[in-house]
């Protein structure tokens, strides 16, 4: 297996998931924050063969009971990924990078959920990943979801990949 790395997260591009306008993203979690908005994160990606690359979307998404939610999105490329769990692994540290941010700049009361692009039934290929990338999620002490209550990855990301 070849050592694939994608960009550092701090130097991450984000962007708002309608008009992909550039964003700050200590700004964007700043005015959630305070608001008490509940935070998930999915990252979704898809291999694409004509251009040679595979395509990672970390989404970020600030969710405030009545007043709704706010999502800003990462994307960029590497070179295509054959190897299902690796890809799948890639995209659950992606999460856990903009997670482990996030800790950092928000308080305990303000909920961070990681929502996996992963099945729960093992008659589909990721299925049989579940339980090792579910438990690499709780290990870090974040809440996690997988399909089919992971929108955050399998529609909001997968809608950018």
């Amino acid at each position: 297996m070849t050592l694939r790395t994608h960009p550092e997260f701090s130097i991450w591009d984000w962007k708002n998931y309608s008009e992909q306008k550039k964003v700050d993203l200590d700004a964007f979690i700043k005015k959630h924050r305070e608001k008490g908005a509940k935070f998930y994160v999915g990252t979704d990606s898809q291999n694409h063969p004509k251009k040679k690359a595979c395509v990672f979307t970390s989404a970020l998404i600030a969710y405030t009971m009545g007043f709704g939610g706010s999502i800003i999105t990462h994307s960029d490329k590497l070179p295509i990924i054959e190897n299902l769990r690796e890809r799948l692994l890639m995209e659950a540290m992606r999460s856990l990078e903009v997670a482990w941010y996030l800790n950092t700049k928000i308080p305990q009361e303000n909920v961070i959920t990681i929502h996996l692009d992963v099945n729960e039934n093992v008659i589909f290929k990721s299925g049989k990943y579940k339980d090792e990338l579910v438990g690499l999620i709780m290990a870090q002490g974040f809440s996690v979801s997988h399909k089919p209550h992971s929108w955050a990855a399998s529609s909001v990301a997968d809608r950018r990949c």
